[in-house]
């Protein structure tokens, strides 16, 4: 993961609520693949295993996230979750890709689910006393530089 991704991450983050998290810990989990791909490409083992993990863990924490409050829907986002895990547990064991283009489609429709699942969550961000991220156009003929409002001290 890049620099630039991890800010844009930390930014997103900072701003959304309960549903987007979701979302955006698709997105990570996402990326942590690509890089793990990418490094099993470069026959990199080392650095393949170490995404796959990190992946593993944003997988963790939205199976820790998970409300049982909703036994149907847990129940189904658990299996689906223990699967990916499966995947992600033989990908450290072989040191291979195994099944991670399905571990990326089952990904991208939990996400897509969820995206429109936030598009109705009016709760409000999950952080308070954030900064404010605001976006422009500044210094510079087609540059995008992201500025921001500090808000009791922190900044992101």
């Amino acid at each position: 993961m890049t620099r630039e991704e991890i800010q844009g991450f930390t930014a997103k983050i900072s701003q959304c609520n309960r549903t987007e998290l979701v979302v955006i810990s698709y997105d990570i989990m996402k990326v942590y693949i690509r890089d793990a791909k990418k490094a099993l490409a470069a026959e990199d083992t080392s650095l393949f295993i170490w995404n796959i993990k990190k992946a593993k863990s944003m997988l963790e924490e939205l199976m820790n996230a998970l409300d049982f409050n909703y036994p149907q829907v847990t129940n189904n986002l658990m299996s689906l979750y223990l699967f990916i895990q499966s995947r992600f547990n033989k990908c450290i064991f072989k040191k291979q890709d195994v099944n991670l283009d399905v571990v990326v489609r089952i990904v991208d429709k939990l996400q897509a689910g969820f995206v429109e699942v936030a598009k109705e969550d009016t709760t409000g961000p999950v952080m308070e006393n954030t900064s404010a991220v605001y976006a422009g156009i500044t210094y510079g003929k087609g540059t995008l530089n992201e500025m921001y409002e500090e808000k009791n001290g922190f900044r992101v």
